[in-house]
């Protein structure tokens, strides 16, 4: 499974504490940077990517357009 970075971008000091946690108790590789502003924080998380589009729920699709 490949894996590649997905980033929060200008996130308060709140916000990426919370990211940060979020993505700790599900094991994920994550690093949290501040901005050039001093002020907002920028959250770089590790995650597995695939080469395929993930496929729409079965629950939403109307039975009568096939």
């Amino acid at each position: 499974m490949k894996y590649s970075w997905f980033q929060h971008t200008e996130c308060s000091t709140e916000q990426a504490d919370e990211l940060v946690k979020r993505y700790k108790a599900r094991g994920v590789r994550v690093e949290r940077s501040l901005n050039p502003d001093y002020v907002t924080w920028t959250v770089s998380a590790f995650l597995p990517t695939s080469n395929t589009p993930a496929r729409p729920d079965s629950r939403w699709r109307n039975r009568m357009w096939g």
